[in-house]
């Protein structure tokens, strides 16, 4: 019984497996910004760094999204707000957008040195256009 029951739950995991990556894999959404569609642009903060942004084009739609990390342990004035802003390759601002990041209050201890955030924007811009990330108020 004991091998019959090891042996239906194997079955039973290399199914999901199989059929797991089988439905999974052409789902993924593509980086925008490593594929070279779109430049990315980081403004500096003495508290933060931006880590892990993609952009996704989601049906027509432009959806930037990362990570907003701490630099050290001690945060003393972290703003608020990341700005997502679609800057034309003349420099000229298309949009910007000023989005929260969860959870709110970055500090020192694991597993909150770093926040997400994500902006979304009506309309996917012209290909060469950079997107511009900064920490604000």
């Amino acid at each position: 019984m004991k091998h019959f029951i090891r042996m239906s739950l194997f079955s039973l995991a290399c199914v999901a497996l199989v059929t797991g990556c089988a439905t999974t894999g052409p789902l993924m959404a593509e980086n925008l910004l490593s594929t070279g569609t779109y430049k990315k642009e980081f403004i500096p903060n003495s508290e933060t760094y931006f880590a892990r942004v993609w952009a996704v084009d989601d049906n027509g739609e432009l959806r930037v999204s990362g990570y907003l990390r701490l630099k050290g342990f001690i945060a003393l004035n972290v703003p608020d707000y990341v700005e997502v802003a679609l800057v034309k390759p003349d420099g000229a601002i298309i949009d910007a957008k000023k989005v929260a990041f969860y959870p709110p209050h970055l500090h020192g201890h694991e597993g909150h040195m770093e926040a997400r955030f994500r902006a979304t924007f009506a309309l996917s811009p012209e290909a060469g256009t950079t997107i511009r990330l900064s920490n604000v108020n």
